[in-house]
């Protein structure tokens, strides 16, 4: 063994457009576990974007570790405990020394890493790649989730904001069990009060009622269920398609919880993959339901998924999409392809969706001819979501001290709030154009299906609290929809 191979020899790879396929094989050369499968699939997504890729010799990585630890060790020939992991900036440099020398420079470069890991084909271990900065952002109508990570090369830490991909190694891990560990690890790296878990936990956890779990068996949304019980959620199923007829309820259901900021399990034909976002197309042609109204999830073009099969932030479209990520795969998915959904919940918000939806839609059935009077017109559009009160009043605080006359907002911040809330925005179809409320309902999150659960609703100036009616002047008629809920960075 030579000294280089005790090392995390640093080699760093220009990537230009004149020749991309060749400076690929060149890091291959050297990464001896990247697979064509992984050059294919990081090329998918980091081509347009990717000048300099670092690569870092005999990493420890802890989620192979596990599986190693606990599986890859017991085979006769094991593979490698050690990984190499790639380094993607979207900036071109050729020296080593720069990474660390020249970290502030390159920081705001910093595209994010990919862990290759020494199994067949399916290489690509831990994978976090910032959305922002390859195309994937609010500027181009792209909301998804992300939190915090880092990555410390030899002593610089760099920062990326992404959501957590795996892709499953076929062996020992399955679709399920990537897309479980992508939930897990999200969610305790955004909220600490969660334990991080690692692959060999969700396979101890997944039941035995079909016999062993290892080597590789198929698993359902009720192992789903049972594995993120375990972890800390409290789950919710939602049986979205039925012998092939699409509960637009359901549908609806899902779409809130994906829009509230929650990943949501999606169970497709012998596949999983997670919804982590969706692009928007508000053009699109709707159609009001009796009492005029349109829910927001009509405007949906696409989901951003996360599928271990490919590169992270695939787009899931309706069927015909060009843009739809199933078209590179022949007779694969689309959104419709949907039939399960498991949505990860925190234990207070005891109200689910569909009863949170119900009693938002009466409170405005209520009221619509007084809106009308205020000059406001049919169709409307209204947008249901979960969100924490602290967040809710953070959103508060900042649109009164931007409009510091919206004296309601400021009344918000002040008022006793449960932990989780329903919020329930009314708008008219132009306002929602402009991303600008009318009206807003918000509801107890704790609030059984015979309590009432109501806290406040506003109506342009109009204020709804405690049973009365007050009205406050010099207040704007339209404000800003809530966005903590997707797309913004989590520091």
């Amino acid at each position: 063994m030579s000294i280089d191979d005790k090392l995390n020899q640093l080699y760093v790879f220009p990537i230009s457009d004149s020749d991309r396929a060749g400076h690929w094989n060149a890091i291959k050369s050297k990464c001896f576990y990247l697979s064509d499968w992984g050059i294919e699939n990081l090329r998918l997504g980091l081509d347009n974007y990717v000048k300099t890729v670092v690569l870092e010799k005999n990493y420890t990585c802890k989620d192979h570790r596990n599986l190693f630890s606990n599986f890859y060790s017991k085979k006769f020939r094991a593979p490698d405990s050690f990984c190499d992991r790639l380094h993607f900036f979207s900036m071109s440099f050729t020296d080593p020394a720069d990474i660390k020398i020249k970290r502030d420079e390159l920081a705001d470069k910093y595209l994010g890493f990919s862990i290759i890991r020494d199994v067949k084909e399916r290489c690509l271990g831990r994978t976090i790649i910032d959305p922002s900065k390859i195309g994937k952002n609010i500027e181009h109508d792209c909301f998804c989730l992300s939190t915090d990570f880092s990555a410390n090369i030899g002593g610089a830490r760099y920062s990326v904001c992404g959501y957590p991909y795996m892709s499953q190694d076929t062996d020992a891990t399955v679709c399920a069990h990537s897309a479980l560990w992508g939930v897990c690890r999200y969610l305790s790296q955004r909220f600490h009060f969660y334990k991080e878990v690692y692959p060999y936990d969700l396979i101890r956890m997944t039941g035995h009622m079909e016999g062993r779990v290892i080597p590789y068996r198929g698993m359902t949304y009720t192992d789903y269920s049972a594995i993120l019980t375990e972890f800390g959620c409290y789950p919710i199923i939602l049986r979205v398609n039925n012998s092939g007829l699409k509960d637009i309820e359901r549908f609806k259901d899902l779409y809130t919880y994906v829009e509230s900021g929650f990943p949501v399990l999606a169970s497709l034909s012998g596949h999983v993959v997670s919804l982590i976002g969706h692009t928007i197309d508000k053009t699109k042609s709707t159609y009001p339901d009796k009492d005029n109204i349109v829910d927001s999830s009509s405007f949906i073009k696409q989901f951003v998924v996360i599928d271990d099969n490919i590169f992270p932030y695939a787009l899931l479209g309706y069927p015909g999409d060009n843009g739809n990520y199933g078209d590179l795969f022949p007779n694969k998915f689309n959104i419709d392809s949907i039939h399960t959904g498991v949505c990860p919940l925190p234990e207070k918000a005891f109200l689910p969706a569909e009863k949170a939806r119900l009693k938002a839609v009466m409170h405005y059935k209520k009221i619509f001819p007084e809106i009308i009077g205020l000059g406001h017109k049919p169709p409307w559009v209204v947008r249901l979501l979960l969100t924490t009160c602290v967040s809710f009043k953070k959103r508060k605080l900042k649109l009164y001290i931007d409009n510091n006359n919206d004296r309601i907002a400021y009344f918000v911040t002040e008022m006793n709030l449960p932990h989780f809330i329903w919020l329930m925005e009314l708008y008219t179809k132009d306002s929602y154009n402009n991303d600008q409320c009318i009206a807003e309902v918000v509801l107890d999150a704790t609030a059984g299906n015979k309590e009432d659960g109501t806290l406040y609703m506003r109506v342009g100036n109009q204020l709804y609290f405690d049973d009365k009616k007050n009205t406050i002047e010099d207040v704007p008629v339209f404000f800003p929809q809530y966005t903590h809920n997707l797309g913004e960075r989590t520091s």
